[in-house]
């Protein structure tokens, strides 16, 4: 589905015009399919292990917070980590594309994390509203950290995925 263009804007000062090659998604954004491909599951992993760590840590800290036992698993962390790199395909896969999409696609996989972590990060909400008035601000600077965490999440991973498909296409 790709297809070679010519760039209008060179031929019209005096240059052959560099042909771009254009993904499925219609950007010419000079990255072949493969590039962005590879790069947009390196970074989809990438990000999965950054954010699912900072999130695990995050996760710990409210737990110490509101005083409940929990331990770090391998199996949880693992997990995690899984979790976090496959949410994070959707921002990677639309690094390369238009900037509509590449916007709708750091969206759908802000939206899919919230979404995720909100459900387990935030499991025993009981516990949440009956913790002590002293805990209270680190426990809303702690669930700030978590949307900040989400909302990044898709701005890394699509960074870290034009990047790597940029330099994949140079090579």
């Amino acid at each position: 589905m790709e297809k070679e263009r010519r760039d209008p804007a060179a031929e019209e000062l005096g240059g052959a015009g560099e042909a771009t090659t254009v993904a499925a998604s219609g950007a010419a954004s000079g990255v072949t399919m493969g590039a962005a491909t590879g790069a947009a599951l390196a970074a989809a992993l990438c990000s999965g292990l950054l954010t699912g760590a900072v999130a695990r840590l995050l996760m710990r800290a409210i737990a110490v917070t509101i005083g409940t036992e929990s331990a770090f698993s391998l199996a949880g962390t693992a997990g995690i980590f899984i979790v976090f790199a496959v949410l994070a395909l959707p921002a990677a896969a639309t690094a390369t594309a238009r900037p509509a999409v590449r916007r709708a696609g750091r969206w759908v996989t802000a939206a899919v994390t919230g979404w995720a972590a909100a459900r387990t990060g935030f499991a025993d909400a009981q516990a949440l509203l009956l913790a002590d008035d002293g805990r209270l601000p680190l426990l809303a600077a702690l669930a700030t950290a978590f949307g900040v965490l989400v909302v990044a999440h898709g701005w890394l991973a699509q960074r870290l995925a034009r990047r790597l498909a940029q330099r994949l296409t140079r090579n």
